[in-house]
């Protein structure tokens, strides 16, 4: 008997992640103009992608550098500058096809400074992380009409879109006051959720804003939490996405009159990532012909299923005295965050373990009313419970600090505490067999055996046992009712036939 075969095209299209590089990235600043320098007091760096285009063999990037600096002058005053330096790098590997998906992630590795003389320099390691969307179409056997089968539900997925998007969040805060001068204005933004609803695709997110100015002599702090809810174009069902947001451009206008200003901050954010579409089908994985030999050619089709992303927060908290032949603390101008860097991302059974270091500068003044700054690091380790998690997921992601405040502790301590938002892309490796190709062999001799007894080994499927007594599994269960799915290595399988 003739088995005809049915096959379908399913999208096999997976994340995959090149190797990168990183750059360094020069900045020197004469202060000469502005009273010298006497410290740096605070430095905040950001890194974003431009423009991305993936040629043949090579990925061509443009990107920019951001860099915001608080620093005590020659007189010891609070002073800043904002610097942007643009930069443009090619990365070579042979998996890159031209116009193929592409996105590149910057992540700042680490920033420092130095002085020399009135002149600060400033280092910055930029880490460029490209990757693609490899487009796969895989033949799976629907049918195979003729012999007997053997179905399995698998997991595929489409890929839909390449999400750069941009919107504006707006905020205005009243000062109730003049406001002579800004010294820091910073924003951070982390991805919180991405919904998918009624054929829409919706992330949100939180933004962090940072203002510290100057007013009538006396400096201020303000921190800021937006949260905001970007629709995105894409539309369809069962969609995932990874998106990861940066601040591409952050303005402050001071409105108002001379007695009475509002600081109107206005953001724009960009989201990136890429859209898939999940698909669960049937499929045939192994099928046998109980008068034929058959021939049989599998093949493991292998990629990395996406999840979407997942919000944790905690909150973490620390110390730090000033030195033992300084002069002991007034008051607290202001705690900045400079970095927070997430080093680790460990996914385990139902959990998550995050492991970074948040990088933070408390200005203030001395008892002499002098003002002063003193570095702090929080390093921490967070566990976080999450049903549905296991040691083979792939985990990426990124971390912002909110809600940072400061206490002062016996005049020479100060004690800080903050919320750690982090923002975690998953993703689970898939294996799924499908048959390449099959062929009949001659035909099987028939057993004349009018009964038959067959031993298992432990373990062993009963679609296993099924194909090596060449009948049905609803034959063999008709006649063995008590037979589970998996054998235990005890049963004694009876098989009788008509003559």
């Amino acid at each position: 008997m003739a088995i005809n075969t049915i096959f379908k095209s399913v999208s096999s299209d997976y994340e995959r992640n090149l190797d990168g590089k990183q750059i360094v990235m020069q900045c020197n600043f004469d202060t000469t103009s502005k009273g010298g320098v006497s410290k740096v007091c605070a430095l905040s760096s950001d890194a974003q992608i431009t423009k991305v285009q993936a040629l043949s063999k090579q990925i061509k990037i443009s990107g920019r550098v951001s860099l915001k600096l608080v620093y005590l002058d020659g007189e010891g005053k609070l002073s800043s500058f904002d610097y942007i330096s643009d930069f443009s790098e090619d990365i070579a590997n042979e998996a890159v096809i031209a116009d193929m998906p592409c996105l590149v992630r910057a992540n700042i590795v680490d920033s420092v400074s130095s002085i020399a003389g009135s002149e600060i320099k400033v280092q910055t390691v930029v880490e460029l992380l490209p990757t693609v969307v490899e487009i796969n179409t895989v033949e799976l056997l629907e049918d195979g009409e003729g012999a007997l089968a053997l179905r399995q539900e698998q997991d595929y997925q489409k890929y839909l879109a390449t999400v750069s998007e941009e919107f504006e969040v707006s905020e205005e805060y009243a000062c109730g006051a003049r406001v002579d001068d800004v010294l820091l204005y910073d924003a951070k933004v982390v991805v919180c959720n991405v919904d998918n609803c009624d054929d829409k695709l919706t992330v949100s997110g939180q933004l962090e804003v940072s203002v510290i100015y100057s007013s009538e002599g006396v400096h201020a702090t303000k921190n800021i939490s937006l949260p905001f809810v970007q629709e995105l174009a894409t539309r369809g069902e069962n969609l995932r996405a990874c998106i990861v947001a940066k601040i591409k451009d952050s303005r402050l206008v001071i409105e108002g009159d001379d007695s009475d200003n509002t600081l109107k901050m206005i953001i724009c954010v960009t989201l990136q990532g890429f859209v898939m579409q999940s698909q669960r089908t049937s499929a045939i994985i192994d099928l046998y012909s109980p008068t034929n030999a058959l021939e049989v050619s599998k093949e493991s089709i292998r990629f990395d299923k996406q999840n979407g992303v997942m919000r944790f927060e905690e909150r973490i908290s620390g110390s730090v005295a000033v030195d033992s032949e300084d002069e002991g603390i007034k008051s607290v101008i202001s705690s900045v965050v400079t970095q927070n860097t997430l080093s680790n991302l460990i996914a385990m059974q139902d959990c998550i373990l995050a492991e970074g270091i948040l990088n933070t500068c408390v200005i203030y003044v001395s008892e002499s009313d002098v003002i002063k700054c003193i570095q702090v690091e929080l390093p921490y380790s967070l566990q976080f419970d999450k049903e549905g998690v296991t040691p083979d997921d792939m985990l990426c992601g990124n971390a912002i600090a909110t809600d940072c405040s400061h206490k002062v502790k016996r005049d020479r301590e100060v004690e800080l505490t903050a919320n750690i938002v982090l923002s975690v892309c998953s993703k689970t490796p898939v294996e799924n067999t499908v048959i390449k190709s099959l062929e009949e062999g001659e035909c099987l001799q028939a057993n004349t055996s009018a009964i038959s007894v067959y031993i298992p080994s432990k373990g062993e499927s009963i679609w296993q046992v099924a194909k090596t007594l060449g009948m049905s599994i609803e034959s063999i269960k008709e006649q063995n009712p008590t037979l589970s799915e998996t054998m235990q290595g005890d049963e004694r399988i009876v098989i009788y036939r008509e003559m």
